[in-house]
């Protein structure tokens, strides 16, 4: 008479195989080197640039008379939120000091230059609109030059 649960060598062979399988599988996620803190804030700051070049854009559109005021209104407050989180991330980051503060003052910058254009804009003053413009196309360059200090890609 056959036993339901016998071990037959088939058996011992699966079981020896997922044993081995879930060892293997230990050993690589073990071996997978952890991001550092720097490397987390840096990539954490990735989208900073593009919301700098947005803004930029936007402004600039604006002032061209290409786009609506509506459309740099929806531009900043989305870049707000995002921004918002950026700093959040950098002030709770456990980066270096000098990796994490100037990361923080280009992100409360560049608040700062969304919320001027903004109001630029509802005050319908292109001169204003301008300068922050300017503003944040010098913020862009600033976090280039933060990246590449970093360790980041230009």
């Amino acid at each position: 008479m056959r036993r339901l649960f016998s071990s037959t060598p088939a058996v011992a062979r699966g079981r020896l195989l997922t044993r081995l399988c879930i060892v293997v599988a230990a050993a690589v996620l073990l071996a997978c080197p952890s991001k550092s803190p720097e490397e987390k804030l840096l990539k954490a700051a990735e989208p900073l640039g593009s919301w700098l070049a947005t803004l930029e854009m936007a402004g600039r559109k604006w002032a061209a008379n290409s786009v609506p005021a509506s459309f740099v209104g929806s531009s900043v407050s989305a870049a707000g939120d995002e921004l918002e989180k950026m700093a959040r991330e950098a002030a709770e980051s456990k980066a270096r000091p000098g990796m994490r503060e100037p990361l923080g003052r280009l992100v409360a910058e560049a608040q700062t230059a969304g919320d001027g254009l903004h109001r630029a804009v509802e005050a319908d003053d292109r001169r204003q609109a301008a300068r922050e413009v300017a503003v944040l196309g010098g913020l862009r360059a600033r976090f280039e030059a933060w990246k590449r200090a970093a360790g980041g890609a230009p």
